[in-house]
């Protein structure tokens, strides 16, 4: 009896052992994990049977992570990361692996690029009553200039064709007329469509005085 009792310890804890030591799996938040473009943590959710590991490119100089691997009840891990200061998104792999390597998931960390910005030099230019030519700079992150796109909403503003990879446009304001006593006012809008991001825009505006608010 003793013996027979002795056989099914043994064989209880064998089964056991089985159990404890069955093929490890592991469940992440998502294939892709996007970051913005400020600095900042994010937690991945992480939800493994055993003992996971993390595995990346640990030179990758703008992302870290606060471990490299956890225990069944550690349900994330935490991404560090720089700002972005490029016009193009970044990316790092990252694999989650059980301990028995059973089960393994990887997930791609994209970081966003910076948000696409044109600005004019100053918001408003202020211009005599006589015609003339002027010119006003502008500043940009934009990769593609050739689809920047001026326009102006006043008929005595006319556009010069601007020239790709230029910073600067220039335009001929035609002269207010002498009876006109109080200055006038007109704009114009810089745009550009940005794939993913919609249209950037700014404005300048232009106020021509009247010859006795010179």
């Amino acid at each position: 009896m003793k013996r027979i009792l002795a056989y099914i310890f043994i064989i209880s804890s064998v089964l056991a052992c089985q159990k404890e030591a069955g093929a490890g799996k592991v469940e992440v938040e998502g294939d892709v994990i996007y970051l913005p473009a400020e600095a900042g943590v994010k937690h991945v959710m992480v939800d493994a049977t055993t003992e996971w590991r993390l595995e990346y490119d640990t030179s990758t100089p703008w992302m870290s992570t606060d471990l490299h691997g956890g225990k069944p009840n550690r349900k994330y891990f935490t991404i560090s990361y720089l700002e972005n200061p490029n016009a193009s998104a970044r990316t790092c792999k990252i694999k989650v692996f059980t301990s028995d390597r059973n089960d393994c998931k990887e997930m791609t960390v994209i970081q966003r690029r910076q948000p696409s910005v044109i600005q004019f030099a100053m918001e408003e230019l202020e211009i005599e009553c006589w015609a003339g030519t002027y010119s006003m700079s502008f500043s940009d992150n934009i990769t593609d200039k050739g689809n920047l796109r001026f326009i102006t909403d006043s008929d005595w503003i006319t556009l010069y064709p601007y020239i790709a990879d230029e910073t600067t446009i220039e335009f001929y304001v035609d002269r207010l007329p002498s009876i006109v006593e109080t200055h006038r006012v007109g704009h114009i809008y810089v745009t550009c469509e940005v794939e993913d991001e919609g249209t950037a825009t700014d404005v300048l505006t232009v106020r021509q005085l009247a010859k006795g608010n010179e």
